[in-house]
């Protein structure tokens, strides 16, 4: 590994998934070493929404494998329960108390804000209550001609066309607000440490996977086109294996659709023109991915030209 790519990367292993929790890691996965992974966790900010997500990064088992035969990586366990004594229990305790009066005052702040943004809104319904008691109170005993009551409704309209609160109306709503103490701690986010936060050295386990030849087939064709300098993803939702990108997949569209075969295994005809027609369809050329009597990645492109 090359030491000015930095140490070597954390992976966490927790059942059965690896993933990458550490933002230095996960860009430098990406910028340097072309894994692009999967984000699978929720943003701080917009936890209850998967439109985008954020850490951990989850790896796919060709990823990994690949980043532990080069050296780039170490897979640690990700199921090692934090250590419970009184001193890490008390902190936990503490993290967790400050963590909650901090989300309780952008809770304070995000209603005050509101509370500003809805101001004329208060104001036009406050109008119209004092409109609507005064209306009662001198409806009774009103005496006035037509024309002077429309002339003084419309004078009212003038008056009151645009109400707003008084700098005195807005402190008491603002004083009200600050006395709320309806805030319920168990509807508020708690943290969970997931990554091994003590300095203790941790020891790197062994990774099982490939364990069938299929598996290990899907491995050979991800080191071998990474090393030709592609990026690759998953390529499940097109059928395939891996797609494959010329580039960082924020740039670019992906050219290949890899399907990874064995060398003996045999395909149908209409296997063949499914295949050809789903790379026309969505404009990619679809990769038949083995291995040769020689150990060597053989690759054969199927482009559906049509028929004459």
């Amino acid at each position: 590994m090359d030491s000015t790519q930095g140490a070597m990367i954390d992976l966490y292993l927790c059942h059965g998934h690896v993933y990458v929790w550490n933002a230095p890691d996960a860009c430098a996965l990406r910028e340097h070493h072309r894994i692009v992974g999967t984000f699978v966790g929720a943003l701080p900010r917009l936890p209850r929404q998967n439109v985008r997500l954020g850490r951990p990064l989850q790896l796919m088992p060709e990823e990994t494998t690949m980043l532990l035969n080069k050296g780039i990586a170490r897979l640690l366990d990700g199921n090692i329960p934090p250590k419970s004594d009184e001193d890490a229990l008390q902190a936990l305790k503490e993290h967790r108390q400050q963590s909650f009066r901090e989300q309780a005052e952008m809770c304070k702040s995000e209603r005050k804000r509101k509370l500003h943004e809805m101001a004329s809104v208060i104001a036009k319904g406050r109008a119209a209550k004092r409109r609507k008691l005064a209306q009662k109170t001198d409806g009774v005993n009103s005496s006035s001609s037509t024309k002077d009551a429309e002339s003084s409704s419309l004078d009212q309209t003038k008056v009151e066309e645009e109400p707003s609160l008084t700098t005195e109306e807005m402190k008491e709503l603002e004083t009200k607000l600050d006395k709320t103490t309806g805030y319920n701690e168990q509807a508020f986010l708690v943290q969970i440490m997931t990554e091994q936060v003590t300095d203790e050295p941790q020891e790197a386990i062994p990774w099982l996977y490939p364990a069938t030849d299929r598996e290990a087939l899907r491995c050979e064709v991800f080191q071998d086109l990474w090393e030709k300098g592609y990026f690759l993803t998953s390529g499940g939702k097109f059928g395939g294996d891996f797609l494959v990108y010329p580039g960082d997949p924020f740039r670019y569209h992906s050219f290949y659709i890899a399907v990874c075969l064995q060398r003996s295994e045999t395909m149908e005809a209409l296997d063949i023109v499914r295949l050809g027609r789903l790379g026309s369809n969505v404009k990619k050329t679809v990769l038949l991915c083995s291995e040769s009597e020689t150990g060597e990645m053989t690759y054969t492109s199927l482009q559906w030209t049509g028929m004459n």
